[in-house]
């Protein structure tokens, strides 16, 4: 049997912009610059306190970087608030998994609160067994470390596992853990994405091209 795993941040919600805002908002206060280049290529896909160590070169103890991350975090949520929504055919996608009794799990780098934020206030959290969030790893993006509990989540060989990501660190984490990786190009361009399939959004994804992944 397969499994699904769904990054959440630029491919269950296509937020990757409000994300960047929020960092800008911050660096602006905290006198860090961070490019458009920079945010892309180094932070996205990563955790909270590992974004902290890279932004702030270590300068910030564990307790500063939680409370300045957090910040950020808030900010994010109140940008992106009034422009919420499920990327473009992912809903009809899910409702075909769920029909056809395929286990999905969210596996992410986001803290809990914009988790709560993305799946309770799209009403997603229904088609989900759980979620590993980036308080249940030890090692972010790139490493394999979330994707491999996901699979384990849903009683599933990673090998037999769908990742659905955007980042280039989520690419890579997908493929060293073993599974077959669906990119979207919500975060980059499809010229700069290496994956096993490369959609703009799930309506392009017929469910013949998930079975032949997988060589059902």
């Amino acid at each position: 049997m397969i499994g699904l795993i769904f990054d959440m941040d630029g491919v269950i919600v296509h937020n990757n912009e409000y994300h960047y805002l929020a960092w800008q908002k911050l660096a602006k206060k905290y006198n860090v610059k961070i490019t458009r280049k920079y945010y892309r290529e180094k932070m996205n896909g990563r955790t909270l306190m590992e974004l902290m160590e890279i932004i702030f070169d270590g300068e910030l103890d564990k307790s500063q970087a939680l409370s300045v991350g957090l910040e950020k975090e808030a900010i994010y949520r109140e940008l992106y608030a009034e422009h919420r929504e499920a990327t473009k055919g992912l809903i009809p996608f899910l409702e075909l998994a769920r029909s056809k009794n395929i286990p999905m799990v969210v596996g992410t780098s986001a803290p809990k609160e914009n988790v709560d934020f993305t799946l309770d206030g799209l009403d997603l959290r229904k088609y989900f067994v759980g979620v590993v969030d980036d308080s249940m790893v030890t090692k972010g993006k790139p490493e394999p470390e979330v994707y491999l509990k996901c699979a384990e989540m849903i009683k599933r060989e990673p090998q037999k596992c769908i990742v659905f990501e955007d980042a280039l660190s989520g690419i890579k984490a997908g493929q060293r853990a073993g599974a077959k990786v669906i990119a979207l190009a919500t975060s980059h361009e499809r010229k700069e994405l290496s994956a096993d399939l490369i959609i703009d959004d799930f309506t392009q994804l017929k469910w013949e091209q998930v079975e032949a992944l997988l060589g059902v």
